[in-house]
């Protein structure tokens, strides 16, 4: 592989997670609401949500903490969200 295609990997990998294929035929439209909820930090510490085959695990922590565990590629990505009216960083 060269690197040009090397570095679209990571890209390329994150948008098929958050693609709307990913996710459960029943209870979809909630799973991905939950999914959005989380992600946009309106979810509650505890809160989880799962991707349709099982692989992607969505779960807030304390403190806003949202933690996205790929069961598959054992990899586990760790981020704060940012409150819609939290404007610290535009001053």
């Amino acid at each position: 592989m060269n690197r040009p295609t090397i570095a679209l990997l990571p890209l390329v990998l994150t948008i098929g997670l958050h693609s709307p294929f990913a996710f459960a035929d029943e209870g979809s439209a909630s799973q991905l609401a939950t999914i959005n909820k989380i992600i946009r930090g309106e979810g509650k510490p505890g809160e989880t949500a799962t991707t349709k085959n099982g692989e992607v695990v969505y779960t807030v922590l304390e403190g806003g903490v949202v933690e996205i565990r790929n069961l598959r590629y054992k990899t586990v990505q760790r981020f704060n969200t940012i409150k819609p009216n939290d404007n610290y960083r535009s001053k």
